[in-house]
């Protein structure tokens, strides 16, 4: 081991990432960013802790996951969910990537203006809210919960694209779509 692992930092960083979430490097959280620097500075002896219990570790270019707590099962329906709420946001934002900036309300008034931005907001079963607004809401409320954008100011509320929707962009991109 490089340096002495810092019990309180691993057991941080399991808490943060046990339940499917991501570390990113460009999060508007300093704790979040103290965090990432702590993995991606000691990867190699995280990495051989968490497999000691039975949990992969992974780095990538700007963020981390574990990538063993869901099973198979939940993996594909948190995918499936994932694809439609990521269809919506990209419809949105043909450029929705690392470092894309939205606020809430930039989408409603994009929503009140295009159809299939509403079609593809109804279609999403899970957004049971009454209004508009709190529907959008909740549908960043998603990506924000699994690490993929986070809030940066609360006041606009207006949230940043992490470096972590690369996972979810090389993912899709190996998806052939046959229609």
């Amino acid at each position: 081991m490089n340096e002495i692992i810092d019990k309180q930092q691993s057991q941080k960083i399991f808490l943060y990432l046990k339940d499917g979430k991501f570390l990113s490097s460009n999060s508007p959280k300093k704790e979040e960013r103290k965090l990432f620097d702590y993995v991606d500075r000691n990867y190699e002896d995280l990495k051989n802790i968490y497999e000691y219990i039975g949990v992969n570790l992974v780095l990538r270019n700007g963020y981390c996951y574990f990538s063993s707590f869901e099973n198979k099962e939940q993996k594909l329906k948190t995918i499936y969910e994932i694809l439609d709420v990521l269809s919506f946001f990209h419809h949105f934002n043909p450029f929705f990537d690392v470092g894309v900036r939205f606020t809430l309300q930039e989408i409603e008034e994009k929503v009140v203006d295009d159809v299939t931005l509403k079609i593809k907001l109804n279609k999403m079963k899970n957004l049971n809210d009454d209004t508009l607004s709190s529907s959008i809401k909740s549908l960043v409320l998603k990506l924000e919960k699994r690490g993929f954008v986070s809030c940066e100011d609360e006041y606009l509320q207006r949230f940043v694209v992490l470096d972590s929707i690369s996972y979810l962009n090389e993912f899709f991109e190996k998806i052939e779509i046959k229609e």
